[in-house]
C-alpha cells in the first residue's frame, strides 16, 4: 500500500516544527557601561544613580515607574534611549508627569518617581561633579574622577543649610 507523499513527510515536518521550538532564544549582548566613556560624565553619572536606584527597588513586587531628568539641558533621544537598553526598567521621561505632585506614569496613571542629575561640571576632563536627587533621600553631591577607563564616583552626604 502506498501513501500519499504529504503523509510520508508528515513525521519529518512534525519533527522539524518540534525542533524549532526547543531553540533557545538569542541573548542580546549587554551594552557598554556608561561610565567608561569620558566624554560624557553626565551619563555616567545618571547610570550610577539609575544603578542604585533600582538595586534599592530590589524585586519589588509593584515597582514604580522610573523616568530620569538632567538639567540643565536635559537627555538626547539617542542619550535616552542608550540608559533604556541599560535599565529596562527604566520609561522615557516624557511618561513621568511631574506637574502635579506627586509624580505618575502618564500612560498607566500608577506612581512614578523621577530621578534627578543636575549641575554636572568639570574642572579638568577627569575631574567632575555633580548633584543627584532621588525620591526619599536628600539630594547627594558625587566627586567624579575619570582612571583606568571608567569614571569613579564618590558621594557626599553631607546636608547643606541654606
Amino acid at each position: 500500500m502506498r501513501y500519499p507523499l504529504a503523509l510520508r513527510l508528515l513525521p519529518l515536518l512534525a519533527a522539524a516544527a518540534l525542533g524549532a521550538c526547543v531553540n533557545e532564544p538569542a541573548t542580546a549582548p549587554v551594552p557598554p557601561q556608561l561610565a567608561e566613556d569620558r566624554e560624557r560624565p553626565a551619563l555616567a553619572l545618571i547610570e550610577h544613580a539609575l544603578g542604585e536606584h533600582f538595586a534599592g527597588l530590589g524585586t519589588a513586587a509593584d515597582p514604580p515607574t522610573t523616568c530620569v531628568e538632567l538639567r540643565p539641558g536635559g537627555l538626547s533621544a539617542e542619550d535616552e534611549q542608550a540608559l533604556i537598553a541599560r535599565f529596562p526598567r527604566l520609561a522615557p521621561r516624557a511618561r513621568c508627569e511631574t506637574d502635579t505632585p506627586p509624580p505618575e506614569d502618564g500612560f498607566t496613571g500608577e506612581r512614578a518617581v523621577l530621578v534627578q542629575v543636575y549641575d554636572v561640571t568639570c574642572s579638568t576632563p577627569e575631574q567632575c561633579g555633580g548633584w543627584v536627587s532621588r525620591p526619599g533621600s536628600p539630594a547627594m553631591h558625587y566627586a567624579m574622577a575619570y582612571a583606568e577607563g571608567a569614571w569613579r564616583f564618590t558621594g557626599d552626604r553631607r546636608i547643606l543649610a541654606n
